[in-house]
């Protein structure tokens, strides 16, 4: 019998059933990942996946995002 381990067996199954989403793909910055953390704490994927594109179009670094009106930040965030 062969002792596999939680990370393993969690691995397997992420390996099999993980869905494909932007901020997962190879080359993503931190940020995106970071914006993508801070939306899913909020709402469900399939709506922060259209709104993920829009504000990492807009504001594709947190240097960008410093550079705007807070005013801008929470209007696109709503």
């Amino acid at each position: 019998m062969r002792d596999t381990s939680l990370a393993d067996t969690v691995t397997r199954w992420y390996d099999q059933h993980a869905r494909d989403l932007p901020w997962r793909a190879q080359g993503v910055s931190a940020w995106g990942v970071l914006v993508s953390e801070i939306m899913l704490q909020q709402t469900q994927v399939n709506r922060v996946e259209p709104a993920w594109h829009q504000w990492m179009a807009r504001w594709p670094t947190p240097a960008a995002l410093a550079a705007e009106p807070v005013a801008e930040a929470i209007r696109a965030w709503g």
